[in-house]
């Protein structure tokens, strides 16, 4: 029998099948083998990806800074520090409208999102807007927001 040549490879006689396929192999892994490295990195190292991407949110966006005050979870909160991975709070335990103590909460930025926080606007002057007459809940809701502005006054 005569010598095959097959990929640069020259076999005497018969073929070796096994040694074809492991040249194939080589030449895919070779040429491929950083997407599948890309591929497991990014399975692996998937929270730690996650977390900076929305710390990147977080930290780059201006919703929100240091020292606004927010609520979280319906708690009268402040933001202390804004970081690539984690958003730390000091939240208030007020009862009576009175503080009694307070904690410090640290959120990881991916987390934020289960949390319900608001951010509330500054008190307006609303006595110069007319109330709809047709809305029940309105005459009330613009005479405790007169009361508040008249109590912040004082």
């Amino acid at each position: 029998m005569g010598s095959v040549i097959y990929a640069g490879i020259t076999y005497n006689g018969e073929i070796q099948m096994e040694d074809l396929i492991q040249e194939q192999v080589t030449g895919l892994i070779g040429k491929y083998g950083w997407m599948f490295g890309a591929a497991a990195a990014m399975l692996l190292f998937r929270q730690t990806i996650e977390s900076f991407v929305a710390g990147v949110m977080i930290f780059m966006g201006n919703d929100y800074n240091e020292d606004d005050v927010v609520e979280v979870d319906g708690k009268p909160s402040r933001i202390v520090r804004v970081g690539m991975w984690s958003t730390t709070f000091f939240t208030y335990d007020v009862r009576d409208g009175i503080i009694v103590g307070g904690s410090k909460l640290v959120v990881q930025n991916v987390k934020l999102k289960d949390l319900k926080i608001e951010k509330p606007l500054p008190l307006l002057d609303l006595s110069k807007y007319k109330v709809d007459t047709k809305c029940s809940s309105c005459p009330e809701l613009l005479d405790g927001l007169i009361e508040l502005k008249k109590c912040s006054k004082k």
